[in-house]
């Protein structure tokens, strides 16, 4: 039978309302992919997944392209993701490309780092925030045979992958290679909507193997001190 890692996440009695939205639970071996230009909200939506799967007792690896150790710590905080006793206690794993690779690694290496590195795939879910800027310069056709094989193994052994990618950064038939063997698909947006202005919204386009209804769209904001927040009226806040 399919197991599952839930995605509620409950702060002061209260539920967030974005597992309702999202099936509640991510099965075993799911290759999740989120995409979205710049500023859209990829990495909000890592952070909030990653501090439910690890309030609900899991362990977690992170790769971010855009932040490092202190900077993450600062930015999970200021939203009310405040990760830092799991990262304390080892629960999560936490690597910057900004200090542990770009100052000494040229870009061409970072394909070959990134499927070497055992303990990246350790823990029970991973996030590689952004896979498109970590291999824009390493990742070609040939090798997304290589990857997509990798990415295979991982998930054949029931552990979750979370990757994010912006369409532009890299090959078009790579990006739809991603979106086609993605288990989970989310599409992050920031739309002008006529007398609203920006809206932000997070489309789940696909979800194999859903244990629970799931909804296709959801209009967000991203609030101090709360994080992501669920906009239920037509006004975007």
């Amino acid at each position: 039978m399919p197991q599952y890692k839930s995605i509620v996440l409950e702060r002061k009695g209260e539920k967030d309302g974005f597992a309702q939205r999202f099936g509640q639970a991510i099965p075993d071996g799911s290759l999740v992919f989120i995409e979205g230009e710049e500023g859209t909200g990829k990495s909000i939506f890592c952070q909030r997944f990653c501090y439910s799967f690890l309030k609900n007792g899991h362990t977690c690896s992170y790769v971010s392209t855009q932040f490092t150790i202190k900077s993450f710590l600062r930015q999970t905080s200021s939203v009310g993701y405040d990760v830092r006793d799991y990262l304390m206690k080892g629960k999560l794993f936490f690597i910057s490309t900004e200090v542990m690779l770009a100052e000494t690694l040229p870009k061409e290496t970072f394909f070959e780092k990134l499927v070497t590195c055992k303990k990246l795939f350790e823990p029970d879910i991973t996030f590689i925030d952004s896979l498109s800027t970590l291999l824009n310069e390493s990742l070609n056709k040939e090798r997304l045979v290589d990857l997509t094989s990798f990415f295979n193994r991982l998930t054949g052994s029931g552990k979750i992958l979370v990757v994010t990618a912006n369409p532009k950064e890299w090959d078009e038939d790579i990006h739809h290679a991603f979106r086609m063997i993605s288990d989970v698909h989310f599409v992050v947006t920031r739309e002008t909507k006529p007398g609203l202005g920006i809206v932000h919204n997070i489309y789940l386009e696909k979800f194999n193997g859903a244990r629970h209804r799931y909804e296709p769209v959801t209009t967000f904001s991203v609030r101090p001190g709360v994080g992501l927040t669920i906009e239920t009226s037509s006004v975007a806040f």
